[in-house]
């Protein structure tokens, strides 16, 4: 039960009156993977009394390009063509195989097939599609985990889209029939989302997508460069089905990404890692903190009590801070000096701590910044002079020494005299400093 090949001049018009019967594949766009033959010439010198299940003998079966033709016997496949053009069914001669270069083992599924001469039950023609075949949809039910290297963390990924497989050659289309149409509809025809239906392809092509993101998350990618990186993603969705589809004979032969999406936690969760990132970073920690001070400057210099008490309020707040924004300036960055280290670059010895106690150089002092000041506030950080301590006190009645206006232990006022000591450290008998005039209170 083998093929001839006809003469291309031998199909025409009048080919049902040449021959009995005479086969065709009907129209498959790529929305269909396999169909099964039809009769040309219905009416018109076909096999009317025989089976519609028989072949007759001497029957012509075209083949169009992209296809691959396969005669079933019995379930059974008994030829095999993905050459162009028109052959002649014949029970006289043994199984063909006009599909050029093909592997031994096809050849042994012809000669296994034993024949008499004389029909089986059943004998079909059909055709598998052999173009690629795209538009076949796949999305995440539920978010799939992935981990971002940009972000050091694990998100929940959504991903929708689109993929493409394709039957490349005769042998593939052997191994479709056999393990995937012939377990398919009794009428032969098989559109492409038929398979897809199964919730078993489903699981396996989503379990081939997370390796393959795995893949990427492994090179360094970010999940919203994915949709830049589908050639990566489709070689190993096609490395990680070649196990069971290639073996079932398809492969995926490109992927596409419509939509890749996270969650609302995830996309909280990078929002503070991306903050605490930030913060981490010594130039935009001295950064953060310049402006905090050139703000506090603004302040100080609309306040209600005079600028002169809004610069004492900040350098009160500097104080009780720890110096903060002297720290700010000379601390060694924490942060890059761990990245030094994992680079492997030479560490870079801190500066030397700089006293917080002013000192007097002639007629400048020294700021706790570090600057050397000729007024009564820094020019760098915009701290006060510091106030000279009183060298002399005076004593409550309950024993301790003060030199405020008030006992620290008791709380009980200053006894009155005529000799006072203003708080910028100039002693005094009126009732004005007679440096900076400030009055006595």
């Amino acid at each position: 039960m083998g093929l001839i090949k006809a003469a291309i001049s031998s199909v025409s018009g009048s080919l049902a009156d040449q021959w009995k019967e005479a086969m065709n594949c009907p129209t498959m766009d790529n929305t269909v993977i396999l169909r099964r033959g039809t009769r040309m010439n219905q009416g018109k010198g076909s096999n009317t009394k025989g089976s519609p299940d028989i072949i007759s003998n001497g029957s012509v079966i075209l083949v169009e390009e992209n296809t691959c033709m396969l005669t079933i016997d019995n379930g059974k496949i008994t030829n095999i063509v993905t050459e162009p053009g028109s052959y002649t069914f014949s029970n006289s001669s043994a199984p063909s195989i006009f599909a050029g270069q093909i592997a031994d083992s096809l050849k042994e599924v012809l000669t296994r097939f034993t024949f008499g001469g004389a029909a089986s039950v059943q004998q079909k023609v059909v055709y598998i599609n052999l173009m690629p075949l795209p538009g076949i949809p796949f999305g995440t039910s539920t978010p799939m985990p992935y981990f971002d290297p940009a972000y050091n963390t694990s998100i929940d990924l959504r991903f929708f889209g689109t993929f493409e497989i394709q039957v490349p050659d005769a042998e593939a289309a052997v191994k479709f029939y056999n393990q995937v149409a012939s377990k398919g509809s009794a009428a032969g025809d098989m559109p492409v989302a038929e398979i897809f239906k199964s919730e078993q392809y489903k699981k396996e092509y989503m379990q081939a997508m997370m390796k393959s993101l795995n893949m990427l998350s492994n090179k360094g990618v970010r999940y919203s460069q994915i949709s830049a990186y589908l050639d990566d993603l489709t070689s190993e969705a096609q490395e990680a089905t070649k196990n069971n589809w290639v073996q079932r004979g398809f492969t995926i032969t490109n992927v596409a990404m419509s939509a890749v999406t996270i969650t609302d936690e995830s996309k909280k969760l990078l929002g503070d890692r991306l903050k605490a990132d930030t913060m981490l970073g010594g130039d935009v920690q001295r950064a953060m903190m310049a402006g905090s001070v050139a703000r506090g400057i603004e302040a100080a210099a609309g306040n209600q009590g005079g600028a002169m008490m809004g610069f004492m309020g900040m350098n009160m707040a500097q104080q009780m801070g720890g110096n903060v924004l002297s720290g700010f300036g000379q601390a060694p960055d924490t942060f890059q000096a761990q990245q030094q280290q994992q680079a492997g670059l030479p560490q870079v010895a801190p500066p030397a701590a700089v006293s917080a106690t002013p000192t007097a150089s002639g007629n400048t002092w020294k700021c706790s910044c570090g600057a050397e000041n000729p007024g009564k506030f820094c020019a760098e950080c915009g701290s006060q002079k510091p106030e000279p301590v009183a060298s002399t006190g005076w004593n409550c009645s309950c024993g301790v020494t003060n030199t405020g206006k008030f006992c620290n232990e008791c709380g009980s006022p200053k006894p009155e005299s005529n000799d006072w000591t203003c708080s910028c450290g100039v002693a005094n008998t009126g009732k004005f400093c007679a440096e900076c005039g400030k009055s006595r209170g």
